[in-house]
């Protein structure tokens, strides 16, 4: 019997998704050596030596795929961020399957993973490791199960909803505003009728079961994660408003996009075809206002893009095949194509720094970081991949300044997680102690139990401020990097003499934002 060759299986939708999908996984490996590691992923390293089922930052489940990764596949920068490209090209995949689900034919399916590819910060959050792109990820998961849950009529699925919506609390507690989301998407359209029935129950359940164990670690922890939220939304986050939050929003997903939001509330409100699907709006627009007067980053809207964009992209598929012709589908080249080539180098370091500092004046588009600190000549996210390794260098300095019984005694302090963990990691090389800092999940890991106070390098703060805490302090070395945040550029310190008890002064300096 002659085997019969079933083309379909390298050319049917599933397949071109794939390939999409591949794409966005070569297009993040390719460029994953350029400008070094995140200021975040070098804590999420140190988080994934201290297993927990919690932090003050965030819960578990991103800290545990990082110890995974690095037990599986080394401390190279691609064996930090794998489990995130992987997670960030599923997102391009899954886009597309809720683009079917839309009703979208092959070409909606395709165009929708495209787009959803070129999304900055979909693309951008894929770009190093981060409990963000398996956010994203579990976020488009839950859609894409809620759309066949509104098509079908299928109860059964909300079990399985139940199980994404508790590991996504597990990764971010995002999934909170998508759940009060959700809650206001069923009570203003006809999917209420669900309350009726049990597996929306079981949903919740299986949700909270898979997320008590986090639950325990806040209340036995009095809550910290809650400190933390009020201090980032009141001491951190810029105050952006209703017009710089929209704003903001429309530059993380891609300006050029904007029709999209357009045309996808037209499909799920007025399309025929589409407002079946309503609940996805209510969704959009109860998460947005709640997002807005919280004080949000307008990048926690991401979660929302995948599916806005597959719903837009249906949308302008039906009004092009209701009032052009098929010539109007050229409207895609003109959105995609400069989408490409204008938003990429923004979301992954494809260009030399040198390169993308001009490309970006070129431009005049020096994206925000949404907080209050002054930037630099780089934008945040590309900043804080500047500078780790020379700042411990200048540590080192400091450090071979001590005498042989100091060297024995000291412990190096950082005013914020960055500094501790890239001492931590980038110092053993130098044979620098250990590194602590007051800075969230640091300040409960705490310091030595024997340490006594007698000599700490200090990165960062001022001569008058550690006076207040230390007898003697010598400034010892100072550190300049013209690419990091500007907030980097600081004094380092030899402090000697603690003038009060460790726990006491511990107490004091607890900086959790």
């Amino acid at each position: 019997m002659k085997y019969k060759w079933n083309s379909s299986i390298y050319t049917g939708t599933n397949a071109i998704l794939i390939y999409v999908s591949l794409f966005k996984f070569l297009l993040l490996v390719i460029f994953a050596g350029n400008y070094g590691l995140f200021r975040d992923e070098l804590y999420y390293i140190e988080c994934s030596n201290h297993l927990s089922w919690g932090y003050v930052d965030q819960p578990t489940f991103s800290i545990l795929m990082l110890a995974i990764s690095r037990t599986l596949f080394g401390e190279s920068i691609l064996g930090i961020r794998l489990f995130a490209y992987l997670a960030g090209s599923a997102t391009v995949f899954i886009s597309g399957l809720i683009a079917r689900e839309f009703g979208g034919k092959k070409s909606v399916q395709v165009i929708t993973a495209i787009a959803v590819i070129f999304s900055g910060v979909v693309l951008g959050t894929s770009n190093f490791f981060s409990m963000n792109s398996f956010d994203i990820f579990f976020a488009s998961l839950m859609f894409y199960l809620l759309v066949r849950i509104v098509k079908e009529d299928n109860r059964k699925l909300w079990i399985i909803l139940g199980i994404v919506l508790g590991i996504g609390l597990e990764n971010k507690l995002t999934f909170l505003f998508l759940g009060f989301g959700l809650s206001v998407g069923l009570i203003l359209t006809e999917q209420r009728k669900d309350f009726r029935y049990k597996e929306l129950y079981i949903c919740a359940a299986i949700a909270l079961l898979i997320f008590i164990p986090h639950l325990i670690w806040q209340v036995l922890n009095h809550f910290p994660t809650l400190e933390f939220m009020n201090n980032a939304a009141t001491r951190k986050n810029s105050h952006l408003g209703f017009v710089g939050f929209l704003t903001g929003s429309i530059m993380e997903l891609n300006p050029f996009y904007t029709i999209f939001i357009i045309t996808g509330g037209y499909y799920i409100f007025f399309n025929d075809q589409g407002k079946r699907f309503s609940i996805i709006g209510w969704m959009f627009i109860s998460i947005f206002i709640v997002f807005l007067l919280n004080n949000g980053k307008p990048y926690y809207i991401g979660v929302l893009f995948p599916v806005m964009i597959a719903a837009g992209v249906s949308g302008a598929e039906s009004l092009i095949t209701k009032y052009i012709n098929s010539w109007g589908r050229y409207f895609y080249i003109l959105i995609l194509i400069p989408s490409m080539v204008l938003i990429t180098p923004f979301a992954v370091p494809i260009l030399n720094v040198d390169a993308f500092i001009r490309y970006s004046e070129y431009l005049g588009i020096k994206p925000a970081s949404g907080e209050r600190a002054r930037l630099g000549v780089l934008p945040q996210f590309y900043a804080d991949r500047f500078g780790w390794k020379e700042m411990v260098n200048d540590v080192k300095d400091a450090f071979n300044k001590l005498s042989d019984k100091e060297k024995k005694q000291v412990i190096i302090f950082g005013q914020n997680y960055g500094e501790a963990s890239a001492v931590n990691i980038y110092g053993k090389e130098f044979g620098l102690p250990m590194a602590i800092s007051s800075h969230n999940s640091y300040w409960m890991w705490g310091y030595p139990k024997d340490y006594k106070g007698e000599v700490m390098i200090v990165i960062g703060s001022n001569m008058e401020d550690n006076k207040k805490f230390f007898e003697s302090v010598e400034l010892a070395a100072v550190h300049e990097n013209k690419y990091g945040m500007p907030f980097e550029n600081v004094n380092i310190y030899i402090c000697r003499k603690v003038k009060m008890p460790m726990y006491e002064m511990w107490n004091k300096i607890k900086f959790f934002i």
